[in-house]
């Protein structure tokens, strides 16, 4: 496998190669409709599926301390014994709650090294008390302190990576008009305390059950190869928002495809940067104009690795055309990807895993 991965600096500090070259679109610029910037931000999901967005400007820096002081709780929460975990459990993958280690395919023909908590962005802090064992039923009221402090930069860090994920989408859909009603509205972007008035179909992503945030927490490498990694996969939805600083994340190079030493580029953690990809559901919407670019995670040597995703989904009862001609709606695809993913490597269909760009991979 190309490339290693040192645990020097928790997995942050390291080089590696080769590295993805990716551009960079600056948020604070595209909301003043910087003409540079939208065009770079069309470009990068055309021709890469991946790009990073700055939001390091002193309007966008409530946005990375909430992430920081999100990290270092959900480190706490993936620190409890699993059984503690497992009274989070999610019932498939396609369902919100936890996600145990090992219940999907891995890198290397083994499981998965990576266990997940999601979060719905259409739950409400009763949910969490639902969930919480020992929690009181209120807990509005009731909370204690602890439950009621993450649950409140959960939310805050939610709200933020939804507006910035919808602006991004209301950007591209200028450029790649739909057939579905528009009207005006004025997005809100909490970290920045500002407006964006943008054209789009809001009915378009307004009722999805599977909009959520995740966090993740992957083991060190298992020599073994029985728990490793993130397979390969493209993200099921239209934009996908992610927060990795330390090292791991790789995206495929068509251009290289065959060569081992090139054809999977490291994605390199960028201080003040979050890190954006298409899915397949806008590459279908845009007959293919947008790239939903295929990606994995590989796992550090020596320490554990954290990452916070956030997905724009559009509605479960969208329809759309697939790669293959096949009409099906949102929630179809989501459900057959899910079901792929939990299947052993060994029966998996790879090309539905990367969204039917490859028919080997």
């Amino acid at each position: 496998m190309p490339g290693t991965i040192s645990a020097k600096n928790g997995g942050m500090a390291e080089h590696h190669e080769p590295i993805a070259q990716l551009d960079t679109v600056v948020f604070s610029k595209l909301l003043d409709c910087n003409p540079e910037q939208i065009e770079k931000l069309i470009i990068s999901c055309e021709k890469d599926g991946f790009f990073y967005l700055e939001i390091s400007d002193q309007y966008s820096a409530n946005m990375l301390n909430t992430f920081a002081e999100l990290s270092s709780l959900m480190k706490e929460w993936f620190a409890q014994p699993t059984e503690v975990k497992l009274k989070e459990f999610a019932i498939s993958m396609a369902s919100h709650g936890y996600k145990p280690i090992g219940s999907q395919a891995g890198t290397h023909g083994g499981r998965d090294g990576w266990e997940v908590l999601k979060v719905s962005c259409y739950l409400d802090i009763r949910f969490m008390s639902a969930r919480y064992p020992n929690r009181p039923a209120d807990l509005n009221r009731k909370a204690d302190g602890a439950c009621q402090k993450l649950w409140r930069i959960i939310t805050s860090h939610l709200h933020d990576s939804r507006a910035n994920a919808t602006t991004l989408l209301m950007f591209c859909w200028t450029e790649f008009p739909m057939p579905w009603a528009c009207e005006e509205v004025k997005v809100s972007i909490p970290s920045i305390k500002t407006t964006a008035l943008l054209r789009a179909p809001w009915h378009f992503f307004t009722r999805s059950a599977s909009v959520f945030q995740s966090f993740w927490s992957s083991v060190p490498m298992d020599r073994t190869g029985q728990n490793v990694g993130h397979n390969v996969h493209t993200g099921y939805g239209t934009l996908t928002l992610v927060f990795a600083p330390q090292w791991g994340l790789q995206v495929f190079s068509p251009e290289n495809k065959g060569n081992p030493e090139l054809e999977w580029g490291f994605v390199e953690p960028r201080p003040g940067c979050a890190i954006v990809n298409v899915a397949d559901v806008l590459r279908f919407l845009t007959n293919g104009r947008l790239k939903s670019a295929v990606h994995r995670v590989l796992p550090l040597p020596d320490v554990d690795r954290y990452s916070t995703t956030y997905f724009l989904r559009a509605n479960d009862d969208l329809d759309f055309v697939d790669g293959d001609g096949k009409l099906m709606n949102v929630f179809d695809w989501y459900d057959r990807k899910n079901n792929m993913y939990e299947a052993p490597s060994k029966v998996q269909d790879r090309s539905l895993l990367v969204g039917g760009l490859y028919k080997e991979l």
